[in-house]
C-alpha cells in the first residue's frame, strides 16, 4: 500500500487526468454517532487532500449548519485536522435531500427515493459512496444486513418468553420489512462495485445473505483518531479521571460504554461483578434506562460497586478510558464497536465477544480476551485474567483513521478506473 493516497490518485496538474469527484450519501450529516462521525471525518479528510467532494444527506444536524457553504473556513475542533495548505481548493457542496415524516419508515423510504433522484443528477464521472440505505451508489459501506441484526440481537433477551415477544413485535414493524427490501436492492444493484465491510463478521454476513451480489467485498475495519485516543495520553489523564469518578488506588475499574445497555450485555457484566473480588468496580457511561440496571445490581448485592456516569461527551471519552484498568464490551451483536478500538488505542486491556466486529483488533491473550458468549462467569474470569496487563500499554493493534481513509481512497480510485475502462469499451 502506498504511503499516501496521492500516490494512487491522479495529479491535478496532469492535463490528461483529473481527480475524481466524490459524493457521500448519508441520512444525517453530523459529528455524533458512529457512521455519522466517520462520514464527517472522511469528508474533512477528502477536502484536506484536495479531492472535489460533495455530501448529500437527508438532514443536517444543527451543530453542522454554521460554516458549511462555499469554501468558507470552519472552526477546528477536537475531531478535525488542519487542511493541507498545498491541496487544491475543494469543491464543498453539502445538500439536504429532506426526509419524509413521521417515523423511521417514512424517513428511510423518503431518503431512498431522494437519493435515487440525486444519483441520477450527478455527473457521470462522480464516484458515489453510500453510508446508509441508499441503492445505486458505486461503493456501499456496510454495517451488515438488517436481517442479520434482527436474528442475532435476540440473544440479548435473557427470557425465552421475552425473546419470542421481541421477535413478534419486530415481525410486525413495517420498518424492518423495508430495511430488508432496501438491503436486497443495495447489495444486488448493478451499479454497486464495492461493498466495504467494517469487519470480518460483516463480510461473512453479506456472503451468507447475498452470495450472488455483483459487488466485490473489501474488509476495512474502522480506525480511531489517534491524536485523541492514544496510550501516551493515558498517564497524564489518569489521576484526574479517577478523582472525578471517586476511585481510590486500591480499586480496579472496569469500564463499559453504550447507549443500548440491553444489546451490549450490561446485565451480564453487572452479574459478573458478583464473581469478582470486592476491589473491582464497574464504571458505566451511557444514558439509557440506568435505573433498571441499578435495581438489578442491588438485587445482586453489588450496587455500591457500580457507578453510573450518564452520557459522557465525546470530548471527554479519552479521560473516561484513562481512569479504567480494563474495558469490557460484552455485546450480543455489534458489527464493529468503536469503543473497543478506542480502548485498545488508549492501551486498555479489553474483553469482548466474537459477535463484536472489533474483536479483530484484539490480540487474544495479550491485549484482551475474546469470548464466545458473554456469560457472567466467563466475563469475570476473563477480566480477572487480565489483571497483569498494565493499562496504558502501547498495543499497536488499531489503525489511525487517516490510514483507514487512505484505504477508502484506494477503493475509490479502483472503482474510478473500472468505470473509465467500461466507458472506453
Amino acid at each position: 500500500m502506498p504511503d499516501t493516497p496521492t500516490d494512487t490518485l491522479p495529479r491535478t496538474d496532469d492535463p490528461e487526468t483529473s481527480r475524481p469527484e466524490v459524493a457521500l450519501f448519508i441520512r444525517t450529516y453530523s459529528r455524533y454517532g458512529g457512521v455519522e462521525h466517520f462520514c464527517h471525518r472522511f469528508h474533512e479528510y477528502l477536502r484536506a487532500q484536495g479531492i472535489p467532494v460533495r455530501v448529500l444527506c437527508g438532514e443536517m444536524a444543527p451543530e453542522m449548519l454554521a460554516g458549511t457553504s462555499g469554501n468558507t473556513a470552519r472552526r477546528r475542533g477536537d475531531d478535525e485536522r488542519p487542511a493541507d495548505p498545498d491541496a487544491a481548493p475543494p469543491a464543498v457542496d453539502i445538500r439536504e435531500l429532506g426526509l419524509w415524516r413521521p417515523g423511521r419508515f417514512m424517513k428511510n423510504l423518503g431518503l431512498y427515493f431522494a437519493a435515487a433522484r440525486a444519483l441520477r443528477e450527478l455527473p457521470p464521472t462522480t464516484i458515489s459512496v453510500g453510508f446508509g440505505n441508499m441503492a445505486g451508489c458505486h461503493i456501499h459501506r456496510s454495517g451488515g444486513p438488517h436481517l442479520d441484526f434482527l436474528r442475532n440481537s435476540l440473544a440479548a433477551q435473557r427470557s425465552p418468553l421475552r425473546r419470542c415477544a421481541k421477535a413478534f413485535t419486530r415481525l410486525l414493524n413495517p420498518n424492518n420489512l423495508l430495511m430488508a427490501v432496501l438491503d436486497k436492492r443495495i447489495y444486488n444493484h448493478p451499479a454497486t462495485r464495492r461493498i466495504i465491510a467494517i469487519s470480518q463478521n460483516v463480510r461473512a454476513a453479506v456472503a451468507r445473505q447475498f452470495p450472488h451480489s455483483p459487488a466485490t467485498v473489501v474488509v476495512i475495519p474502522n480506525g480511531v483518531d489517534t491524536r485523541r485516543f492514544n496510550a501516551r495520553r493515558f498517564a497524564d489523564l489518569r489521576g484526574e479521571a479517577r478523582r472525578l469518578v471517586g476511585l481510590r488506588e486500591r480499586h480496579r475499574a472496569i469500564g463499559f460504554c453504550s447507549s443500548n445497555f440491553e444489546l451490549k450485555g450490561l446485565d451480564r457484566l453487572v452479574a459478573a461483578l458478583a464473581h469478582l473480588p470486592e476491589d473491582y468496580v464497574l464504571v458505566v457511561a451511557g444514558g439509557r434506562r440506568s435505573r433498571n440496571y441499578a435495581d438489578y445490581a442491588r438485587s445482586l448485592g453489588v450496587e455500591k460497586r457500580v457507578v453510573f456516569l450518564g452520557k459522557v461527551k465525546a470530548a471527554d471519552m479519552p479521560r473516561f478510558y484513562a481512569g479504567l484498568d480494563v474495558f469490557c464490551h460484552p455485546s450480543f451483536y455489534d458489527t464493529f464497536g468503536n469503543v473497543v478500538a478506542e480502548a485498545q488505542a488508549m492501551g486498555l486491556p479489553t474483553v469482548t465477544t466474537r459477535a463484536t466486529g472489533a474483536c479483530d483488533v484484539i490480540d487474544d491473550g495479550r491485549t484482551g480476551r475474546v469470548l464466545d458468549q458473554p456469560e457472567p462467569w466467563a466475563l469475570a474470569t476473563a477480566i480477572f485474567d487480565l489483571r497483569d496487563v498494565e493499562p496504558g500499554t502501547i498495543f499497536g493493534t488499531v489503525e489511525d483513521d487517516e490510514q483507514v481513509f487512505a484505504r477508502y481512497l484506494e477503493v475509490i480510485e479502483a472503482v474510478r478506473q473500472e468505470l473509465a475502462a467500461d466507458a472506453a469499451r
